[in-house]
């Protein structure tokens, strides 16, 4: 009946979460007492919120331990090598205050500019603290059960939370006991518990959790200093989350959420509270002292920044350079994706890159129907619970809406479109309403075995994903299998076949993975070192190029770039050396200086190139071709702003020329400043005009086209470049594979 709440079978109602800390305290605090819709069936026993099921946290504890038991014997795997294995932060004495003063990957890529400024002191610590304890047990880092123990033993940890919790917002046992029981075997969770790394989203959600609980029990119980005892937890507990990851920052807000809900949760016939007034800005003043700390901290550790957005590309996020009503699908879709998952989780993978995900180009996408569905049903919950005054289940969907935005990609484009870690936290608020809609089921015995079977199906799952885990050979063959198109996976199992001296078999993966994002700067690394392994000197240099071109000055790639050129130098001393003796006899022919500069760039001397042209600038000041070679010599070196300048100076002087213009256009196109855009799109028509049928005029308006949101035209321009391709031409497979990702 409309207005009234829902019983269970304690006799209290369902939405209580204020009524957590009064079963563990005997009185309220003058501040709990704020609120004046507590109802005589709101103030019920200690009991009223008890589970039915003696000793349900420890029972609910034990199920996430036996699912995630069998990750003990794993190796370190993916992130895991360069953030734990082989970080002096984890493993060096004495570095407790570098950890708390410099980024997350600042121990692995200490030299790289460019690398992603993420700030999680708690997580490094723990693994410091782990790797102090362990002592012996890690000898020369073999030995990384400690820190899978860890991990298990946090996601237990999670999931006793999660049952008070529940127990404390729906009142009900039965849905509390459901709820933990869910969240302990969720196949989704491998990604988090199976990866040491996954430590960071173990800790953001333990210390969310234990802040929620502090907070709220601060609100029932007296004298004063009991009360700041427990707001001194929650304090710390918000730290710990943000400090653990990014999307750890939510606690706060999940914690004012909290007390805005446990301050209105009462009977339906009291009048409605004010709750926004000088007491509460009082009782959550607290929250400051974390947030201000947190803040100073990483603002001092990322060099007076607070964030830094990398470059992007699809082949970390696929919506990249997506038009904005493509976005708008793909955050719907994203969403549909997680839902997915958690209920169907077939495929689990560590990575969802290009062509494992296929962005969504219309409303009929079977995810984006799911996520639309989904949003819907949300939202009619929340509006139909909350004018019954179940006020507890609008807390849980508005929480879950809060702890999943950050990573929605809605607002801001992140570093990753899919990953089933990310749903770890907002699986809290999933399993609580699991919980809400299974519990009162559970009464009747054949939704106990149906009940029953589904968790013993989705522990089963966990296991056998935990196995994957093994090492980094079986996790990558695993993520080829699942996604033999993607990427990023056709780059991590070819990189672990280089590695282990199977050559063959990882080119055409690597190769493959550059066709398909000519911008993947690690896979253009990875191709380098394998081509130089197998002796492919030219090969190996054309790729180690290219990576330093894309992101220049990374110390890995500087160092074989610098072995490739030592080799290209020894079997090319001899035509360098004619290429010189003519480039003097003949110091005035434009065409054989362009030779030397030509054979300096493909021997890897690009800087020697580049000051070579700047002694001949003044002379041949006037020639189109070598204005636009100087511009190809300056992207070698990743000066883009510097190299259209001088592609600008050669259309001046040869406007009929639509390699240049086609040139210069995609050079706008990639920087996207200002008015490049608008100059591209008059280049490409410009040469579009003289050379309508060129397979790089059609490519460059084909990318504008998409640019602008014009997929359909996008894909017919790229399928009249490969038509007018010749058959044995390598660009048609580069241009197919791009094809594929506009959805062709």
């Amino acid at each position: 009946m409309r207005g009234r709440s829902i019983p269970t079978e304690n006799g209290g109602p369902r939405d209580g979460l204020a009524a957590t800390a009064k079963s563990h305290g005997p009185q309220m605090s003058r501040e709990a007492s704020l609120s004046p819709r507590t109802s005589p069936s709101a103030g019920a026993s200690p009991s009223a919120g008890a589970s039915p099921f003696a000793g349900a946290e420890l029972a609910c504890a034990c199920v996430a331990v036996a699912c995630f038991i069998n990750v003990l014997p794993n190796d370190y795997c993916y992130d895991d090598g360069p953030v734990v294995r082989d970080s002096s932060h984890v493993n060096d004495s004495g570095k407790w205050l570098d950890i708390w003063t410099t980024d997350y990957w600042f121990h692995a890529q200490p030299d790289w500019a460019h690398r992603d400024l993420l700030y999680r002191p708690v997580t490094i610590s723990s693994y410091r603290l782990v790797r102090a304890v362990g002592g012996a047990a890690f000898a020369e880092g073999t030995a990384p059960w400690p820190q899978h123990l860890a991990n298990i033993l946090l996601h237990a940890v999670a999931t006793v939370l999660v049952v008070i919790l529940c127990r404390g917002v729906m009142r009900s046992g039965r849905a509390a006991v459901a709820s933990g029981l869910v969240f302990a075997v969720l196949p989704i969770h491998t990604e988090v518990v199976a990866s040491v790394v996954g430590r960071a989203d173990l800790l953001a959600t333990v210390g969310m959790l234990t802040a929620v609980l502090c907070h709220t029990r601060s609100m029932a119980i007296s004298p004063r200093p009991n009360v700041w005892r427990w707001r001194l937890i929650a304090a710390v507990a918000v730290f710990v989350a943000m400090g653990s990851k990014e999307s750890g920052v939510t606690a706060g807000a999940i914690v004012i959420l909290c007390d805005a809900y446990a301050c209105r949760h009462g009977g339906p016939t009291a009048p409605a509270p004010r709750w926004w007034s000088l007491a509460t800005l009082r009782r959550l003043a607290y929250l400051l002292i974390p947030v201000a700390v947190y803040g100073f901290l990483r603002y001092n550790a990322l060099d007076g920044r607070l964030f830094q957005t990398p470059g992007l590309t699809k082949t970390v996020n696929v919506l990249v350079d997506a038009p904005g009503w493509q976005r708008v699908l793909g955050a719907m879709q994203l969403w549909g994706m997680y839902w997915a998952k958690t209920f169907w989780p077939r495929v689990l993978c560590i990575d969802y890159s290009v062509h494992s995900v296929r962005l969504a180009t219309t409303a009929a996408n079977l995810h984006v129907v799911l996520g639309s569905f989904v949003s819907i049903a949300l939202a009619l919950t929340c509006w139909r619970t909350w004018r019954r005054r179940l006020f507890a289940v609008s807390f849980v969907v508005v929480a879950l809406v809060i702890t999943y935005a950050p990573t929605a990609n809605v607002l801001v484009v992140m570093q990753v479109f899919f990953a089933e870690r990310i749903w770890y936290l907002p699986s809290v608020w999933v399993a609580i309403l699991i919980g809400w809609c299974v519990g009162e089921a559970t009464r009747y015995a054949p939704f106990r075995l149906l009940g029953a079977a589904a968790l013993l199906t989705m522990g089963a799952r966990s296991v056998i994903r935990n196995a994957e885990w093994r090492d980094n050979g079986t996790l990558y063959a695993a993520a080829y299998r699942d996604h033999p198109d993607a990427v990023q996976c056709l780059h991590l199992y070819g990189k672990w076949l280089a590695t282990h001296g199977r050559i063959d078999e990882a080119l055409p993966l690597l190769d493959r993975s550059v066709a398909i994002d000519m911008g993947y700067t690690d896979a253009h690394r990875t191709l380098g070192r394998a081509h130089l392994a197998a002796g492919n000197v030219p090969l190996a240099l054309r790729h180690l190029q290219i990576a330093n071109m894309q992101v220049s000055g990374h110390g890995a790639t500087v160092e074989v770039l610098r072995r490739a050129r030592d080799a290209m130098a020894a079997v090319s001393s001899q035509d360098l050396a004619k290429l010189r003796r003519a480039a003097q006899l003949r110091a005035g022919d434009a065409e054989v200086q362009l030779q030397l500069v030509r054979k300096l760039r493909d021997i890897g001397r690009v800087t020697e190139a580049r000051d070579y042209m700047r002694s001949y600038d003044d002379q041949f000041r006037d020639n189109a071709g070598w204005q636009a070679e100087f511009a190809v010599t300056l992207v070698f070196l990743n000066r883009p702003d510097e190299a259209i300048d001088r592609y600008r100076r050669a259309v001046t002087l040869d406007q009929n020329n639509p390699q240049i213009a086609v040139e210069l256009a995609m050079l706008l196109v990639e920087r996207r400043e200002g008015n490049d855009l608008a100059e591209a799109a008059e280049l490409a028509d410009a040469a579009s005009r003289i050379a309508p049928g060129s397979p790089s005029v059609l490519v460059c308006r084909a990318e504008l086209e998409a640019l602008g949101g014009n997929l359909a035209g996008a894909r017919a321009l790229y399928l009249e470049a490969i038509r007018v391709l010749p058959t044995g031409n390598p660009l048609r497979r580069v241009y197919q594979e791009r094809l594929g990702v506009l959805g062709g």
